[in-house]
């Protein structure tokens, strides 16, 4: 008896199914099978540069070094601060289209965006870490101008950014399955006969 061989399939495109049955797009997008895409909460991008600029501004009292390892703390901590899924129920209103739109951005390779929303897109990712920039030497060197004008710059650019980002899910959000599906919330189909059982339990 001859051993069964595996029958690979050739590679297959964008959005379809592999060798192993999963689908090579949603993987891109989702960060792995089985898994829901997620996002960090614009919270915490908006709370980022001014965190960051405060802590170098405190080498003043504690030093240069203390303020550096206190400034890459803060770092770590937004980094490790768990991001909330794209997907859930509970996460609503703009901050959840932000996190559609900036998914769908990253996503741009494999489906494609408008160019006019890309290339603004992109503009405004550079002027805010231009801004960011800035506004981090400004804490580092003391200088109220540096730190001033590169915090308004960079939140200028981010709250313009979230704006280009709703905008560029509802654009997208008909153009593909996967982003329609994640508007989509999964009713309890007992929490509806619920009601009705104990109607009748009663009578």
């Amino acid at each position: 008896m001859q051993p069964s061989q595996l029958q690979i399939p050739p590679r297959t495109g964008p959005g379809q199914s592999n060798a192993f049955g999963t689908n090579t797009r949603l993987l891109l997008s989702s960060g792995g099978a089985g898994k829901s895409p997620r996002f960090v909460s614009p919270y915490v991008k908006l709370a980022a540069p001014a965190l960051v600029t405060g802590a170098l501004w405190s080498h003043l009292w504690i030093g240069h070094a203390v303020a550096v390892l206190l400034t890459i703390v803060i770092a770590a901590v937004l980094l490790l601060i768990p991001k909330p899924s794209i997907v859930s129920p509970h996460r609503n209103g703009w901050t959840k289209l932000v996190g559609f739109g900036e998914r769908i951005w990253l996503n741009r390779l494999l489906v494609a965006v408008p160019q006019g929303l890309n290339r603004r897109l992109t503009t405004l990712y550079l002027v805010f870490w231009s801004g960011t920039f800035v506004a981090v030497l400004g804490g580092f060197t003391a200088s109220p101008i540096l730190t001033s004008t590169g915090l308004l710059v960079a939140y200028c650019a981010q709250i313009i950014g979230f704006q280009k980002l709703i905008q560029l899910y509802r654009v997208m959000k008909d153009r593909d399955p996967l982003y329609r599906s994640w508007s989509l919330t999964a009713e309890n189909d007992n929490q509806h006969g619920a009601p009705e059982r104990r109607t009748n339990s009663m009578n």
